[in-house]
């Protein structure tokens, strides 16, 4: 059944295929067919238009009589097509035949005309015979004509008959405009009638037969008057029918084409009409309604957009048609219709509406007349019948626009009209009456009328039923259907689009309507002040009383509207040609010499007398073209006025159509308040985007007016100021409102009056200003700067752009003041109410409105930190660089200010807001004074300048007298007296002013309170004196801890997962995974350092951590009014210990405390006493205690948000907090580098203090340097800036020549340091900032105030163990770790005993070690410290007594000396030390040092900044300065480690105070003077200086620190690795090093070993530690047994050896044969000379070339030269050795230069030998090539006594001493000889000129030709090696083989041979036991045990005797 069923199913899909095929095979037979039949129609068609194509075209050539036939035969096919009449075949086919029977006669009787006879019967010049003449270009064949495409043709014949038309009327109009005559006048009438009839198509296919009629009549009538007749024979109609050419009628025809087409259309639509119920059709409906909808909508959109826009296109046609071409008066006319039209918009709107269409009509008559003037005007006889008419002349006719043009004249200035009247025409049919009805704002329609958001909702219906109908569809119809769906989805998405677009047109226009009127106001003032007359004073007059005062805003734009109309007219009248500006014009004449004091120059360039005056120039009018450009201004102005109310009423409109109201507060984003500008970074920014102004509006237009003085400096900025100073100093905001108004009046009287100045009085009258006469004592500087109007320095008229700037900005900030009392803008924006002044704002912070800030929980509170806790540093900055930027008395206020507020600005921060503002505003008072007092003493830099140059120098240079505004007439800088032009003006005052005025508004801020009380919690906290309960613990239980976590397994870095990972992919996926890779290992060493830095400062991270809990502990209390103390810190701590202590079991502890520290005490003794150098405390506090304890116990949401905050940061803010940081941790170094950096640059004796108080002091101080350094530091940097900054002025003598006293080392200010130079304090400044950032550290930390407080709290009786603890731990680099637990003792009850230890303090240097220093710790501890304050009072005691009796100089003497000394004394004397080892360090610094010397050798001598030190010494020639930095630098290096080894902390206290002095004196004084260049240019000497800072740095670390008690052999032994060992057997391979340091080691250590035993250890120990090294290497890459060598072992390292071996063998030819090829470098001829002797007589030639003479061929030379061998082997072969700059051209002058000096018998005995042709006579050609090193080259050849052959063309200059001709390039044969070579031939002649006489050669075959004789001669160079391997190359091969290759395999042969002998020493399997016997004589030694360091060496010796006892010693471990 069921197969069954399958087989039906199998016939049934049989019988589809079948059907679908016959389906197929049906339809391509119907379309096969319809093809056929479509193809063969038009064939038929195409075949007739072809016909009446060439009939046309036959009869157009040469209009005859005969070609009349087929001209008229064309007209009657067309015009019986255009009647929509079919042809039928037959007729066509007869009429074929016909015109061709009339063809062929035609023809032969063309044929028959070319003989004589009918010549003779027609004469040629017969009217009959002309009939007949045709040109044979009319037998054009129809197989010439091609074919087009079929469908193109036909879509473009449809397209062209349903716009005929339009067609039609354009062709009537470009034909009546083509072609001048009444008849087609009548055209024009006839197509502007009917473009002005509102049906226009209706009437224009009515008209279509009186169309055609009319156009055939004018073929005819122009094809008859195109027949070539005479004026008897056919005369000419004037203005009606003229004779032309027949070419003409091709494009009437194309005219008339228009017309057929209009008139087959018109009965084809006729037709379809009568027969329309019969041709209807059936209607799909359905998926096409879609269509139709989405093209209805697209329409519609289409045509809102041209009723919204096409008035634009009508007012651009306006400008089109009145600037095209030259202006005249119709022009005119059709602006003054425009500029009626835009005035009234603007001023009425409703007025504008009611005429608009009146309007447009009045434009299309008015056009209509132009159209008509100007056509009928070209007639002959119109020109005179306008004259007689008017009475007016030519001139003023074309002024008119009459004129009569040229064909192409005419048809642009008919054409443009014509456009202009169809575009009108076009507006008032089809778009005016929809524009009215969407511009009423009376009549708004609803905004669901509107497209977008009708179809909006429905698109989700729509996309419904769309879908349904896709699901209804056949499965035929799917693909349509999944169209159509797309279609569907595309609209929606464009309807979206439209969505986005209107709602971004919406935000553009409440942006414009927001801004509209500054940039109105700004561009019509910019405007006025470009073009200064009187015509726009009214401009400047109504903006200027309308920006204050809102009221008049509307009035003064409808008066520029009005006015600007006004002046456009006037100026395009003005350009009229009747209007002559010389009629009106006038010359003024010169005055004479007593009635003015201008000189003659400066006379001609005045107004008056530069050339005639034009008063319409003074108005504001002047001829100008193009006047487009000229009026550009004017028509921009008018837009924007236009746009202005635009703006207003689309915004009416809108509101009025969405129901909406007005917003309150101008903003862009409306939903943003004053409530959310705390809620994230972004709405911050949308708040202040907001209102921005309305905050901080006020200090713009104080900006702004500050801007004004800076811009101007003249007499206006001077009232400016004055202004400035009235208006601060009201001080309070409610006080400067009630005088803002005034404020707004004055600025806009004074922009008024100034306006009025710069248009001045008319030139008119000829008459000068008073201030110009001969008893006036104005210059023209003076002038310029009162802004006095003038004819010569007009006032600048720009200045009044600033002044309109803060005019602008005044009146809105009077807007915003009356805003500031509206409660809807307060609730909105929020108020601007001051905050109290009274209030105390250390006290304050309760009550406060705004949010805290200080822990930072988002980027805003980041930015509010900044600016509200750092902006007060970065303002003293500005202050500092302000002060020192410019050189001026005033300017020393900035500093004495900077100077302050730096000082005490900390504790002026916590001082009431009055007390704060108090000393705020002085400071602003003074920077306002200053900018006041620089503007007006700009009256003697800019008026008075000559004479203050000539008399008062001082005053120019005390003051910065300079003129910084451009225009004045400076004169040039006078030698002596220097003008400070870059040491003037008020930039950095502004920017000071600004951000004065900044920070002065966040001390009025609530968000400050927040930064005060933050203050006040850590001033708390900074009493404290380091009193953190924080410190690290070495206890053994964690040493343990972390010796487990570092036996356990790492984890897998992310480099070996990926890289596990990237072998299992394919080779596809390779490139993705290595960027991958890449960028995943990127981040992981981003991570890395960042952990990195994190370890660095990890303690100040806890510390900082801590604190800031306890100041959001103290906060707290301050936000809850309390008075914030320590004692509730203490409370905390107290009550959370004990819990703490009930918890784990501190009871215990606390009851018996003296057993358990007694047991901690006697385990510390022990382990000291030890061996081991493991010294540790225990302790059961851990490693964080309170930072824990803080976190456990204090829970704050802002805390934990700010930690999460944090956290989550992304990598790279992550990494620059940890470098933050590691700047604030190391915040001490920064200070060291930055003073040495400054010292460096500076080089001076003010410099100089700092560094070496530095190492002196700071580093020498215990645990850290004390407060009075940093106060000294600092004091010392600001009194050095003053100094600095007083001797920058020009009045001292040593600053008059800078440029020549800056570079002497010895001019006594430059080694004072107070040279003038720019950026003199710069490096200061950096210092300064340093040094201030790492007090605040200080003072963050409670490390500011310790020594008071250590003083203070050392006179109590309980603080023994206090100051023990203290003075125990104040080592380890004076880090922040060393605190203690003085103040909570009692709190915490854990007790430590009386007798303290040092404490190992672990620190990131492996080499750190405690020694006691003592043998009893605990009561010399106490001894010391009683003996210590009674050692003061004792001190103090003396210096009474001797202050008694010595006097004062002396007491104060002993008072500075005492101090130094005891602390010199402390220092050398400690109690404890956690000692160091360093030396390591220093060493390595003191090695970088003599590199230093050695290679930068050159830079410590005079003048051997040319020379290296292999020359140098090859000469024997050393610097002095170089060989004295050599010794002192080794001789330290000695002194050094004798220090070292002695452990001598006294001799090394001596040695640093004597190196520091003695440096800095040799480098800083003696070296400048040896060098003759200052210290700051020796970058070698700064560069051995930084690292000798190094040096001192480490040396007082180590001094600090104190030496260790025991040196165990080499630094380089401590490890056991690969690294290790390399660096060591480096170490040993160095020369001497090993034996000097051995030699070293003896004779500073106290040893009973000789120093050959001391020696035979220290072998013994290396030999040693190198096979400890393979031992550990063996056991950490183990071997199993049995197995082979890997092949990587055997080919990585034996390959490698093999590869060097053989290197080293073939070393000495590969190097000498690449060196020159490879690396060799040109060495081209310096000189080249030959000499010619004949047979040893005196020589008769001699001649050189040099220089010029010597030429390198260029690149077509060289090519043409290597052309010229192309066939030759050998020569080819050569050449392939040398490159184009290898070869030299050396072109020797044919003359001798030196006369031939022979002797009579010598003479006639040569000429007897040359006369003997018998005897041989020898030639002699030397020639002598010299190049580089003067190496000579000389060779003779000999040759027979013919001068044939005995020229070498080429030379070969080889790097021996042997030039060589080349044969290889002489061309030729010799018959005699074979195959040689052949040389050129020369010509001799002698010339004698009366007693002198000298030979001449010329040669023959030279390549480049001369007119004089001369000799060529070409040279190759071989390469030579670089200088740089010459001392290699000079060995050559055998030496090289010699001294390199014999004495490497000798050493190689060592290592090969005799290793039998050393293997009872080499191959030991343990060797622990033999390097712990090793290290036991070097542990005893150091102890002093003398005795056992002989026995343990004795043991050692025998063991190296005895091979069994080596035996058993080296055996391995055994369990």
């Amino acid at each position: 059944m069921y197969e069954e069923d399958l087989d039906d199913d199998d016939c049934g899909e049989a019988e589809f295929e079948e059907t679908m095929k016959l389906k197929l095979l049906r339809r391509i037979a119907f379309l096969a067919s319809k093809l056929r039949e479509f193809i063969g129609n038009m064939i038929i068609t195409t075949g007739k238009v072809v016909v009446t194509i060439l009939l046309g075209s036959a009869g157009m050539m040469v209009p005859s009589l005969t070609s009349a036939v087929y001209f008229f035969v064309f007209l009657g096919l067309c015009t019986w097509w255009s009647c929509c009449q079919a042809f039928d075949p037959l007729i066509f086919s007869c009429l074929c035949v016909l015109m061709a029977i009339f063809s062929a006669g035609h023809l032969i009787g063309l044929y028959l005309y070319q003989l004589q006879f009918f010549q003779e019967v027609v004469p040629p010049k017969d009217f009959y015979e002309e009939e007949e003449e045709e040109e044979e270009e009319e037998e054009v064949t129809q197989e010439e004509k091609e074919n087009v495409k079929l469908h193109a043709l036909v879509s473009v014949f449809q397209f062209i008959m349903k716009q005929s038309y339009i067609c039609a009327l354009i062709a009537m109009m470009a034909w009546s405009i083509t072609y001048h005559s009444w008849l087609t006048f009548v055209l024009l009438i006839w197509s502007c009638t009917l473009w002005m009839i509102r049906d226009r198509r209706k009437y224009a296919m009515i008209s279509s037969p009186f169309m055609v009629f009319y156009g055939n009549l004018l073929l005819i009538l122009q094809y008859i008057w195109s027949i070539k007749l005479n004026n008897d024979e056919l005369p000419q109609v004037s203005g009606f029918l003229k004779r032309k050419e027949p070419g003409e009628l091709a494009s009437k025809i194309l005219f008339t084409i228009t017309f057929w087409l209009l008139l087959r259309q018109h009965l084809t639509e006729q037709k379809a009409l009568r027969l329309k119920e019969a041709t209807l059709s059936e209607v799909k409906v359905g998926k096409e309604d879609d269509e139709q909808d989405i093209m209805k909508v697209l329409g519609k959109l289409v045509m809102a957009m041209l009723i919204k826009y096409w008035i634009y296109v009508c007012g651009g046609m306006f400008f089109f048609v009145s600037f095209e071409g030259t202006i005249v008066m119709y022009k005119i006319i059709y602006m003054v219709l425009f500029l009626f039209c835009v005035a009234l918009y603007q001023v009425h709107y409703e007025w504008w509406r009611k005429i608009l269409k009146y309007f447009w009509m009045s434009v299309v008559v008015y056009t209509m007349l132009v159209l008509i003037f100007i056509y009928t005007y070209q007639f002959e006889s119109f020109p005179d019948l306008w004259k007689n008419m008017t009475g007016l002349d030519e001139r003023k006719l074309e002024d008119l626009g009459l004129k009569q043009f040229s064909v192409a004249d005419l048809f642009t200035r008919i054409f443009i009209p014509t456009s202009f009247l169809l575009v009108c025409i076009l507006h008032l049919h089809y778009f005016h009456d929809r524009f009215l009805q969407i511009t009423d704002l009376k009549a708004v329609t609803s905004k669901q009328d509107n497209t977008i958001y009708s179809r909006e909702k429905e698109e989700d219906k729509m996309l419904e039923e769309a879908g349904e109908k896709r699901m209804e569809e056949p499965e035929g119809e799917g693909g349509k259907g999944r169209w159509h769906l797309v279609i569907d989805r595309l609209t929606v998405l464009f309807l979206k689009f439209l969505e986005y677009f209107h709602k971004m047109q919406v935000f553009v226009w409440w942006l414009l309507e927001l801004h509209i009127i500054k940039i109105v106001s700004s561009y019509i003032i910019w405007v006025t002040v470009k073009e200064v007359s009187l015509l726009n004073f009214v401009f400047l007059i109504a903006w200027a009383l309308a920006l204050p005062y809102a009221q008049f805003r509307p009035l003064a734009s409808s008066i520029c509207t009005v006015w600007t109309c006004v002046i456009i007219v006037c100026k395009m009248l003005y350009q009229l040609t009747s209007i002559d500006p010389k009629d009106f014009s006038r010359n003024c004449t010169l005055p004479g010499e007593n009635e003015t004091k201008v000189n003659l120059e400066e006379l001609k360039t005045s107004v008056l007398y530069s050339g005639p005056v034009d008063p319409s120039e003074w108005v504001g009018l002047r001829k100008s073209s193009p006047l487009l450009v000229y009026l550009r201004n004017n028509l921009l102005m008018l837009a924007i006025l236009a746009f202005e109310v635009t703006i207003y009423r689309h915004q009416e409109y809108y509101r009025c159509r969405n129901n909406l109201t007005a917003p309150v507060t101008k903003t862009i984003f409306h939903d943003i308040t004053r409530a959310h500008l705390d809620d994230g970074l972004v709405n911050c920014v949308k708040y202040f985007i907001n209102y921005f102004f309305y905050k901080f509006g006020l200090e713009t237009c104080f900006l702004l007016s500050v801007n004004v003085i800076g811009q101007r400096m003249d007499f206006y900025a001077m009232i400016h100021a004055f202004w400035l100073i009235a208006v601060l100093y009201r001080r309070r905001r409610k006080a400067i409102a009630e005088i803002w108004p005034k404020y707004c009046c004055f600025l806009t009287c004074i922009i008024t009056f100034q306006y009025f100045l710069c248009i001045g009085i008319p030139p008119a009258p000829c008459k000068d200003y008073p201030w110009r006469s001969g008893n006036a004592n104005f210059n023209s500087n003076i002038i310029k700067w009162l802004y006095f109007p003038d004819f010569i320095v007009r006032p600048n008229p720009v200045f009044l752009v600033y002044d309109f700037m803060l005019l602008l900005c005044a009146s809105l900030q009077r807007q915003t003041f009356e805003d500031e009392n509206k409660a809807a803008v307060r609730i909105m924006a929020g108020d601007n109410v001051e905050i109290c002044m009274n209030l105390d704002a250390a006290s304050f912070s309760q009550h406060n409105p705004v949010p805290d800030f200080i822990h930072c929980r988002s980027y805003l509170d980041m930015y509010k930190v900044i600016i509200f806790s750092y902006l007060f540093w970065f303002v003293l900055t500005i202050i500092f660089i302000t002060g020192t930027t410019r050189i001026s008395i005033f300017c020393m206020g900035y500093l004495v200010a900077c100077f302050y507020f730096l000082l005490f600005g900390g504790d002026l921060l916590l001082k009431p807001i009055r007390s704060i503002l108090r000393y705020w505003d002085w400071l602003i008072a003074y920077n306002v004074f200053v900018i006041t007092m620089k503007n007006i003493l700009s009256i003697g830099a800019c008026g008075y300048i000559e004479s203050l140059i000539q008399k008062s120098c001082w005053v120019i240079q005390a003051f910065s007298l300079a003129c910084t505004v451009k225009g004045y007439h400076i004169p040039t800088s006078n030698p002596d007296c220097k003008l400070p032009s870059g040491e003037a003006g008020i930039i950095w005052d502004s920017i000071c002013f600004a951000f004065l005025l900044l920070q002065r508004r966040v001390f009025m801020s609530y968000y400050f309170l927040h930064v005060v009380a933050d203050i006040k919690a850590s001033q708390i906290l900074a009493s404290r004196s380091g009193n953190y309960y924080l410190f690290e613990t070495d206890s053994e239980e964690e040493e343990e801890e972390e010796k487990k976590e570092e036996e356990e397994p790492r984890k897998k870095s992310a480099f070996q997962v990926l890289y596990g990972n990237l072998l299992s992919y394919n080779i596809i996926k390779r490139i993705f995974n290595i960027l991958k890779f890449t960028w995943v290992l990127f981040l992981a060493t981003l991570d890395s350092f960042t952990a990195w830095l994190n370890s660095i400062s990890r303690e100040h991270i806890d510390i900082s951590t801590v604190l800031r809990i306890e100041r959001c502990m103290l906060t707290r209390e301050i936000k809850k009014g309390n008075v914030p103390t320590r004692e509730s810190i203490h409370l905390y701590y107290q009550n959370h210990m004990m819990k703490l202590s009930e918890e784990s079991g501190l009871d215990e502890i606390d009851k018996n405390p003296s057993q358990a520290s007694g047991l901690q005490a006697s385990e510390r003794m022990d382990s000291l006493d030890s061996a081991a150098s493991h010294d540790s405390i225990s302790s059961s506090c851990s490693i964080h205690l309170w930072y824990s304890a803080a976190h456990r116990m204090f829970h704050d949401d802002e805390l934990e948000e700010s930690e999460k905050f944090y956290v989550g940061q992304p990598r790279v803010l992550l990494l620059i907090y940890a470098l933050y940081n590691t700047l604030v941790a190391r915040s001490e170094m920064v200070c060291y580098f930055v003073i040495i950096l400054n010292h460096m640059i500076s080089a001076s004796m003010i410099t100089l203090v700092l560094p070496i108080l530095i190492f002196l002091w700071a580093m020498l101080s215990v645990p850290r340097p004390s407060k009075r350094f940093w106060m000294t530091a600092i004091v010392y940097t600001e009194v050095a800036i003053v100094i600095k900054y007083f001797f920058q002025f020009g009045f001292f003598p040593w600053n008059k020549h800078v440029d020549y006293t800056k570079d002497k080392p010895y001019h006594p200010p430059n080694i004072i340091g107070i040279e003038k130079k720019e950026g003199y304090v710069h490096y200061d400044l950096v210092q300064l900032l340093a040094l201030f950032f790492h007090r605040s550290i200080l003072k963050c930390h409670g490390l500011w105030d310790e020594d008071e407080k250590g003083d203070s709290s050392s006179n109590k009786e309980d603080t023994d163990d206090e100051l023990s603890l203290t003075g125990g731990r104040r080592g380890s680099s004076a880090s922040l770790k060393s605190v203690n637990l003085a103040a909570s003792v009692e709190s915490i009850h854990v007790h430590f005993p009386e007798q303290q230890t040092a404490i190992r303090r672990k620190s990131s240097s492996s080499i750190s070690q405690i020694s006691h220093r003592s043998s009893f710790s605990s009561h010399r501890s106490k001894r010391g410290k009683c003996h210590g304050v009674s050692g003061i009072g004792r001190t103090n005691c003396k210096l009474c007594v001797i202050k008694s009796h010595c006097g004062l100089c002396c007491f104060r003497t002993l008072q500075v000396y005492m101090p130094i000394r005891q602390f010199f004394y402390n220092l050398i004397h400690p109690d404890y030390s956690a000692v160091t080892d360093v030396y390591v360090l220093m060493f390595l610094a003191d090695t970088v040092d003599f590199i230093i010397i050695v290679f930068g050798f050159w830079a410590f001598g005079k003048h051997s900044a040319a020379a290296d030190i292999t020359s140098s010494l090859s000469e024997d020639q050393v610097p002095e300065a170089f060989l004295v930095m050599v010794l002192i630098q080794f001789g330290t290096m000695v002194v050094d480690r004798a220090l070292y080894l002695k452990k001598t902390v006294m001799g090394k206290v001596i040695f640093q105070v004597i190196l520091v002095f003695g440096i800095h004196f040799w480098m800083f004084f003696i070296l400048p003077g040896v060098t003759e260049r200052k210290f700051s240019q020796n970058t070698v000497a700064q560069l051995w200086y930084f690292v000798k800072c190094v040096y001192f740095g480490l040396s007082a670390y180590q001094i600090r620190c104190g030496y260790p008690t025991r040196v165990l052999g080499n630094f380089l032994t401590k490890s056991y690795n690969y690294v290790n060992l390399f660096l060591f057997q480096g170490f040993r391979l160095v020369p001497f090093l090993t034996e000097l340091r051995a030699v070293m080691d003896w004779v500073w250590t106290d040893t009973t070993l000789s120093l050959s035993s001391w020696i035979c250890v220290e072998d013994i120990y290396a030999h040693i530690f190198i096979l400890k090294c393979w031992r550990e290497s063996e056991k950490r890459y183990p071997q199993p047994r049995g197995q082979k060598k890997k092949k990587v072992v055997k080919y990585g390292m034996g390959g490698m050896i093999i590869v060097l071996l053989i290197c080293i063998v073939w070393f000495p030819l590969l190097f000498m044969s690449l060196i020159k090829s490879v690396a060799g470098i040109t060495n081209k001829p310096l000189d080249v000379s030959i000499t010619i002797t004949l047979g040893g007589y005196q020589p008769i030639f001699t001649m050189s070339a040099q220089q010029n003479q010597l030429k390198s061929l260029d690149p077509s030379e060289f090519s043409d030269f290597m052309r010229s061998y192309r066939g030759n082997t050998a020569a080819l072969q050569f050449l392939e050795g040398y490159a184009r700059e290898d070869i030299t051209r050396a072109d020797l002058e044919g003359n001798s230069n030196s006369l031939w000096t022979i002797s009579p018998p010598s003479r006639n005995k040569m000429i007897q030998g040359l006369r003997d042709l018998n005897a041989d006579f020898t030639l002699v050609i030397s020639w002598t090539i010299q190049r580089y090193k003067n190496m000579k080259y000389l060779i003779s050849h000999f040759f027979s006594r013919t001068l044939e052959e005995v020229y070498p063309y080429y030379i070969k200059a080889p790097s021996d001493s042997l030039a060589k001709p080349i044969k290889q390039l002489l061309k030729g044969m010799s018959p005699d000889h074979g195959k040689q070579s052949m040389w050129e031939n020369i010509t001799v002649s002698l010339v004698k000129n009366a007693s002198e006489e000298w030979w001449v050669l010329n040669q023959l075959g030279k390549r480049h030709k001369t007119p004089h004789e001369s000799l060529e001669l070409f040279i190759f160079s071989d390469k030579v090696s670089p200088p740089s391997l010459g001392f290699l190359a000079g060995y050559g091969i055998m030496g090289l083989y010699a001294s390199v290759v014999l004495v490497i395999g000798k050493f190689v042969r060592e290592f090969f041979s005799g290793i039998s002998h050393s293997i009872m020493f080499e191959e030991l399997p343990n060797v622990d036991r033999i390097l712990k016997l090793c290290t036991d004589i070097f542990l005893v030694r150091e102890t002093g045990e003398l005795e056992l360091e002989e026995d343990l060496y004795a043991k050692l010796i025998f063991l190296y005797r005895s091979p069994e006892t080596m035996i058993k010693w080296t055996r391995e471990k055994t369990n």
